[in-house]
């Protein structure tokens, strides 16, 4: 039996997970097909191997995000809302992340000593 690297098997994630991961990869092998694309003519664009290229159109969840975004925009797959309604919502969460703390701990057990 073929070992399998953990990091590249969907195990583990939510049924949402590897459908999400899945979709994605297949629109862009469908979109990079559709516009005549070799592997590693989007590799080239995207900035990365030809092995990350298949490794996203095999739905690796081992894939750095930032590729697999990079890949969609270059062959027009929208996966957010337009540029300026997504540049508002950035700014939002920018704001709300600098009310919160930096750090989130587990609470401690509340200590009791009335025995």
């Amino acid at each position: 039996m073929a070992k399998t690297n953990i990091s590249d098997s969907m195990e583990g994630f939510s049924r949402s997970t590897r459908h999400g991961v899945s979709l994605i990869a297949s629109e862009i092998r469908i979109a990079r097909k559709n516009r005549k694309m070799t592997q590693a003519d989007l590799a080239k664009r995207v900035g990365c191997s030809r092995d990350t290229i298949i490794a996203i159109e095999a739905a690796k969840p081992s894939v750095a995000i930032a590729y697999v975004l990079e890949a969609a925009v270059i062959l027009g797959i929208r996966l957010f809302d337009d540029p300026d309604v997504l540049s508002n919502r950035l700014q939002h969460n920018r704001t709300l992340l600098k009310l919160m703390p930096e750090r989130t701990r587990d609470s401690k057990p509340e200590f009791r000593d009335d025995f």
